[in-house]
């Protein structure tokens, strides 16, 4: 169990997650200055706050990877996912940190 606010132990995408950053590629693209012709979600960790931000690692070339992170608001707001940072020069090795 970790610690309110702490971000939980790595696991494999879920469908949710992956929906989730999948739509936020082009932004994702913007954010990196380049286009992906890979965008594959493959772990994540989660930090439960006021909503839940997702940490995504995407593969986007064949040995390199990005870390999505995306704000998701409290359903009450009413407000969709929200493009955090985009952290490229990643490998498939590196943790989500």
């Amino acid at each position: 169990m970790s610690a309110v606010g702490a971000y939980a132990e790595a696991t494999a995408v879920t469908a949710e997650v992956k929906e989730i950053v999948s739509g936020k590629k082009a932004e994702c693209e913007a954010k990196a200055g380049t286009t992906f012709a890979t965008f594959e979600p493959l772990t994540f960790v989660k930090q439960v706050v006021a909503g839940i931000n997702y940490k995504v690692k995407v593969k986007v070339a064949e040995a390199e990877c990005i870390h999505v992170l995306v704000y998701c608001p409290l359903p009450h707001t009413g407000e969709g996912p929200q493009l955090v940072s985009v952290e490229a020069g990643k490998t498939v090795e590196d943790k989500i940190e």
